[in-house]
Protein backbone atom coordinates (compact mmCIF):
# COMPACT_ATOMS: atom_id res chain seq x y z
CA UNK A 1 0.00 0.00 0.00
CA UNK A 2 2.54 2.70 0.99
CA UNK A 3 4.58 1.35 -2.52
CA UNK A 4 1.50 2.68 -4.42
CA UNK A 5 1.32 6.31 -2.33
CA UNK A 6 4.80 6.74 -3.14
CA UNK A 7 4.39 6.14 -6.91
CA UNK A 8 1.41 8.29 -7.48
CA UNK A 9 3.41 11.05 -5.29
CA UNK A 10 6.15 10.54 -7.95
CA UNK A 11 3.97 10.65 -11.02
CA UNK A 12 2.41 14.27 -9.54
CA UNK A 13 5.92 15.72 -9.09
CA UNK A 14 6.89 14.65 -12.47
CA UNK A 15 3.20 16.14 -13.92
CA UNK A 16 4.00 19.26 -11.51
CA UNK A 17 6.97 19.91 -13.07
CA UNK A 18 5.89 19.44 -16.83
CA UNK A 19 3.77 22.45 -16.33
CA UNK A 20 6.62 24.59 -14.68
CA UNK A 21 8.40 24.39 -17.85
CA UNK A 22 8.47 27.57 -19.89
CA UNK A 23 6.10 28.29 -22.98
CA UNK A 24 7.43 27.51 -26.13
CA UNK A 25 6.88 30.62 -28.27
CA UNK A 26 7.29 29.27 -31.89
CA UNK A 27 8.62 32.32 -34.10
CA UNK A 28 6.53 33.28 -37.49
CA UNK A 29 8.64 34.71 -40.46
CA UNK A 30 8.98 38.24 -41.22
CA UNK A 31 5.39 39.31 -43.26
CA UNK A 32 6.04 39.05 -47.14
CA UNK A 33 5.18 42.01 -48.53
CA UNK A 34 7.21 44.38 -45.86
CA UNK A 35 10.31 41.73 -47.38
CA UNK A 36 9.90 42.85 -50.52
CA UNK A 37 9.10 46.60 -49.72
CA UNK A 38 12.51 47.01 -48.49
CA UNK A 39 14.14 45.18 -51.10
CA UNK A 40 12.63 47.37 -53.46
CA UNK A 41 13.40 50.09 -51.78
CA UNK A 42 16.76 49.30 -50.98
CA UNK A 43 17.30 48.65 -55.39
CA UNK A 44 15.51 52.07 -55.61
CA UNK A 45 18.63 53.89 -53.06
CA UNK A 46 21.30 51.60 -55.23
CA UNK A 47 20.00 52.96 -58.69
CA UNK A 48 19.50 56.27 -57.76
CA UNK A 49 23.19 56.57 -56.23
CA UNK A 50 24.24 54.73 -59.46
CA UNK A 51 21.77 57.59 -61.50
CA UNK A 52 23.45 60.36 -59.39
CA UNK A 53 27.57 59.08 -60.26
CA UNK A 54 26.61 58.84 -64.33
CA UNK A 55 24.66 62.34 -63.90
CA UNK A 56 28.27 63.51 -62.28
CA UNK A 57 30.32 61.39 -65.05
CA UNK A 58 27.97 62.96 -67.42
CA UNK A 59 28.29 66.89 -66.49
CA UNK A 60 32.19 66.40 -66.47
CA UNK A 61 32.42 64.96 -69.65
CA UNK A 62 30.62 67.54 -71.40
CA UNK A 63 32.50 70.65 -69.92
CA UNK A 64 35.74 68.49 -71.39
CA UNK A 65 34.53 68.16 -74.74
CA UNK A 66 32.77 71.91 -74.67
CA UNK A 67 36.33 73.18 -73.65
CA UNK A 68 38.22 71.22 -76.21
CA UNK A 69 35.73 72.27 -79.61
CA UNK A 70 36.38 75.68 -77.91
CA UNK A 71 40.13 75.38 -78.68
CA UNK A 72 39.34 73.51 -81.64
CA UNK A 73 37.48 76.36 -82.97
CA UNK A 74 40.21 79.02 -81.79
CA UNK A 75 42.78 77.54 -83.04
CA UNK A 76 41.02 76.99 -86.58
CA UNK A 77 40.39 80.70 -87.10
CA UNK A 78 43.89 81.21 -85.85
CA UNK A 79 45.36 78.91 -88.93
CA UNK A 80 42.27 80.97 -91.37
CA UNK A 81 43.52 84.38 -90.47
CA UNK A 82 47.25 83.34 -90.26
CA UNK A 83 46.79 82.60 -94.28
CA UNK A 84 44.40 85.39 -94.80
CA UNK A 85 47.93 87.26 -93.75
CA UNK A 86 49.86 86.39 -96.62
CA UNK A 87 47.10 87.55 -99.16
CA UNK A 88 46.91 91.03 -96.56
CA UNK A 89 50.23 91.32 -97.52
CA UNK A 90 50.06 91.11 -101.20
CA UNK A 91 47.29 93.75 -101.21
CA UNK A 92 49.13 96.11 -98.85
CA UNK A 93 52.49 95.81 -101.82
CA UNK A 94 49.70 96.48 -104.57
CA UNK A 95 48.68 99.76 -102.74
CA UNK A 96 52.19 100.91 -103.40
CA UNK A 97 53.07 100.54 -107.04
CA UNK A 98 51.98 102.51 -109.51
CA UNK A 99 49.58 101.23 -111.84
CA UNK A 100 49.68 103.97 -114.01
CA UNK A 101 53.38 103.29 -114.35
CA UNK A 102 52.99 99.60 -115.93
CA UNK A 103 48.90 98.59 -115.61
CA UNK A 104 49.24 95.47 -117.43
CA UNK A 105 52.02 94.14 -114.58
CA UNK A 106 49.71 95.77 -112.06
CA UNK A 107 46.92 93.91 -113.32
CA UNK A 108 48.69 90.88 -113.31
CA UNK A 109 49.67 91.55 -109.89
CA UNK A 110 45.87 91.80 -109.05
CA UNK A 111 44.82 88.12 -110.35
CA UNK A 112 47.56 86.88 -108.81
CA UNK A 113 45.89 87.99 -105.29
CA UNK A 114 42.45 86.69 -106.42
CA UNK A 115 43.84 83.58 -107.46
CA UNK A 116 45.74 83.11 -103.68
CA UNK A 117 42.57 84.01 -102.12
CA UNK A 118 40.46 81.19 -104.41
CA UNK A 119 42.62 78.84 -103.88
CA UNK A 120 42.36 79.86 -99.46
CA UNK A 121 38.68 79.24 -99.72
CA UNK A 122 38.30 76.47 -101.75
CA UNK A 123 40.92 74.89 -99.31
CA UNK A 124 38.23 75.92 -96.40
CA UNK A 125 35.87 74.43 -99.27
CA UNK A 126 33.94 77.42 -99.73
CA UNK A 127 32.54 77.56 -103.13
CA UNK A 128 29.82 80.14 -105.06
CA UNK A 129 26.37 79.42 -105.35
CA UNK A 130 25.07 79.25 -108.66
CA UNK A 131 21.82 81.67 -109.21
CA UNK A 132 21.69 83.20 -112.31
CA UNK A 133 19.33 80.58 -114.71
CA UNK A 134 18.44 78.60 -111.90
CA UNK A 135 14.81 78.58 -110.08
CA UNK A 136 14.81 80.54 -107.00
CA UNK A 137 15.36 78.64 -103.80
CA UNK A 138 14.94 81.07 -101.03
CA UNK A 139 17.69 78.87 -99.01
CA UNK A 140 19.98 79.57 -101.14
CA UNK A 141 19.22 83.05 -102.40
CA UNK A 142 17.40 85.82 -100.71
CA UNK A 143 14.93 88.28 -104.07
CA UNK A 144 16.05 91.76 -103.12
CA UNK A 145 13.31 92.95 -106.07
CA UNK A 146 11.26 91.08 -109.43
CA UNK A 147 10.94 92.38 -112.46
CA UNK A 148 8.64 91.18 -115.31
CA UNK A 149 9.79 88.88 -118.63
CA UNK A 150 7.10 86.73 -120.12
CA UNK A 151 9.66 85.58 -122.08
CA UNK A 152 12.19 83.85 -120.04
CA UNK A 153 10.63 81.47 -117.02
CA UNK A 154 8.48 82.26 -114.39
CA UNK A 155 10.76 81.95 -110.52
CA UNK A 156 13.80 81.85 -112.60
CA UNK A 157 16.97 84.04 -111.18
CA UNK A 158 18.02 86.70 -113.88
CA UNK A 159 20.43 88.64 -111.79
CA UNK A 160 22.65 88.15 -109.00
CA UNK A 161 23.34 91.75 -107.41
CA UNK A 162 25.57 90.10 -104.80
CA UNK A 163 27.56 86.39 -105.26
CA UNK A 164 26.38 83.97 -102.06
CA UNK A 165 28.57 80.71 -100.85
CA UNK A 166 28.21 77.79 -99.47
CA UNK A 167 30.93 76.13 -96.68
CA UNK A 168 30.97 72.67 -96.94
CA UNK A 169 26.82 71.74 -97.10
CA UNK A 170 26.16 74.95 -94.96
CA UNK A 171 24.91 78.40 -96.98
CA UNK A 172 27.40 80.62 -95.57
CA UNK A 173 25.81 83.63 -97.36
CA UNK A 174 22.94 83.37 -99.43
CA UNK A 175 23.41 85.01 -102.76
CA UNK A 176 21.16 88.74 -103.43
CA UNK A 177 19.12 88.41 -106.65
CA UNK A 178 16.50 89.78 -108.98
CA UNK A 179 13.35 87.16 -109.77
CA UNK A 180 11.59 86.83 -112.73
CA UNK A 181 7.64 87.28 -112.06
CA UNK A 182 5.00 86.46 -114.88
CA UNK A 183 2.53 88.08 -112.42
CA UNK A 184 2.73 91.58 -112.80
CA UNK A 185 1.93 92.94 -108.76
CA UNK A 186 1.87 96.62 -109.80
CA UNK A 187 -1.27 95.70 -112.29
CA UNK A 188 -2.86 93.59 -109.17
CA UNK A 189 -2.54 96.25 -106.73
CA UNK A 190 -4.06 99.16 -109.41
CA UNK A 191 -6.73 96.44 -109.87
CA UNK A 192 -7.04 96.14 -106.06
CA UNK A 193 -7.20 100.10 -105.76
CA UNK A 194 -9.92 100.47 -108.56
CA UNK A 195 -12.55 97.52 -107.01
CA UNK A 196 -11.85 99.91 -103.73
CA UNK A 197 -12.72 102.76 -105.11
CA UNK A 198 -15.93 101.35 -106.99
CA UNK A 199 -17.34 99.95 -103.92
CA UNK A 200 -16.74 103.15 -102.24
CA UNK A 201 -18.88 104.78 -105.00
CA UNK A 202 -21.65 102.38 -104.42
Amino acid sequence: MSKNKENNQNSEDISVDFEDEPEVIELTPENEIETRLESALKRSEDLFEKLRRLQADYDNYRKRMTERFEEVNRFASEGIVLRLLDVYDNLERAMHVDFSANPDSAKDGVKAIYKQLDKLLKKEEVRPIESIGKEFDPYYQHAVSSTHDPEKPDNQVIEELQKGYMIREKVLRPALVVVNRHKDCSQDDDTEESNSQGEDGE
